[in-house]
């Protein structure tokens, strides 16, 4: 219902043209100069080859032959094949996944599923992918919220790359607490079940591109993907707008 009302005054009381990252006055609401500096910037630095999180900056990076490893993707397996982000869980990144999640912000999703897009434009092993499933908000949350942002953005991306987009086959069965202030294995353990596929014959020897708004732990993205790997999927990559980084 709230966000509801915010479309209905964003009708009445348009707001002015805008940086859609940084907020700053645009003419014709597109990403200014500052802001396509920084995130043309993110497509300098080297993710984990597997995760796809971003190393703290001036970090020294261990390499495994064709790239390098976090600490984390060193020690554990994930049902994930590789995942990549629009760019780091900070800045005027972050703040746009905010206005875009919480804010309710939705012509946002354009902008981050065009950061997204750039980084699936620039890993190989995505050229096999033929489905993208975003990850499911529960019944209640999406209730509350009035939108699925991982749906949203999914649907940008299929667009952006000619590629179907199916949003009902990966369910989220019950509501779990907050994500926020978990460590990994509070988070893991939130998770445990929560995910199911709905319509296995979908996602049935498909390589899907798994959508979300942040990568962090992994803690999301790996329950999601061990549900479609379990159902049946050839291979899992996550996508997300954002990423973490790690030491």
């Amino acid at each position: 219902m709230l966000t509801i009302w915010k479309d209905l005054l964003d009708l009445i009381f348009p707001r002015r043209p805008e940086c859609p990252f940084c907020g700053a006055a645009s003419p014709r609401g597109e990403p200014c100069g500052g802001c396509l500096a920084t995130m043309g910037s993110y497509h300098g630095e080297r993710p984990c080859t597997r995760c796809g999180r971003l190393a703290e900056k001036g970090a020294a990076l261990r390499h495994n032959g064709a790239g390098h490893l976090c600490y984390d993707c060193r020690k554990r397996d994930w049902p994930f094949t590789l995942a990549r982000a629009g760019g780091p869980y900070e800045g005027v990144l972050k703040e746009a996944i905010h206005r875009f999640k919480y804010a309710g912000r939705r012509s946002l999703a354009i902008h981050l599923a065009a950061l997204m897009v750039d980084a699936y434009r620039l890993e190989p092993r995505y050229q096999t992918a033929s489905l993208i499933v975003p990850v499911p908000l529960s019944r209640e949350k999406l209730r509350l919220r009035g939108f699925n942002q991982a749906e949203l953005l999914a649907v940008e991306v299929g667009r952006a790359l000619g590629m179907p987009v199916n949003g009902s086959c990966l369910v989220k069965d019950f509501d779990t607490p907050p994500q926020a202030g978990l460590n990994r294995v509070a988070r893991e353990s939130n998770l445990k079940g929560a995910f199911s596929v709905k319509r296995p014959d979908v996602i049935r020897d498909q390589v899907v591109v798994i959508i979300d708004d942040v990568f962090t732990t992994g803690s999301t993205m790996s329950a999601a993907a061990a549900a479609l790997r379990r159902a049946g999927a050839r291979q899992a990559l996550g996508l997300t707008a954002a990423t973490g980084r790690y030491i």
